[in-house]
């Protein structure tokens, strides 16, 4: 009965000494894996758009939850977050006024002014951007 217990006991070690290498040799594997997985995720997510809340994964960790039923975690679905500006409110334009005795001797009203000055920045903007061309360009064609 010695001898039997004795083998008996020496079968369950070499047991456990077999599950001991295939599980230490399953967490090397896992842990390479999980190394992998990290670098690809530190690589990829500088691709990700800023305005995506997976820009963020340390957020997406906390708001994940690990679902016992399903044996899967639950994230987050992936939500471009759109920035949107203040409105401004717009002012009532006045309307167009008839031609007054002023305006036919050659004076400007307020609008009329407003118009003259946004199509003499056009002329000046012109006259940058003839200033910037290539001219070599220009004598070649």
């Amino acid at each position: 009965q010695l001898q039997a217990a004795e083998t008996e006991i020496k079968d369950l070690q070499s047991e456990f000494e077999l599950e001991k290498i295939d599980y230490l040799s399953t967490i090397r594997r896992l842990e390479r894996d999980l190394m992998l997985f990290q670098q690809l995720l530190d690589q990829v997510q500088s691709l990700v758009r800023r305005d995506c809340n997976y820009s963020n994964l340390e957020k997406i960790k906390h708001q994940s939850i690990w679902d016992e039923e399903t044996g899967c975690w639950k994230i987050p679905e992936p939500v471009i977050e759109k920035t949107r500006l203040p409105a401004v409110p717009v002012l009532p334009q006045p309307k167009p006024a008839r031609k007054s005795p002023s305006a036919e001797s050659g004076e400007l009203t307020p609008e009329e002014d407003r118009y003259k000055l946004v199509l003499d920045q056009r002329d000046s903007e012109t006259v940058t951007s003839n200033y910037f061309r290539s001219r070599r360009a220009s004598r070649v064609l």
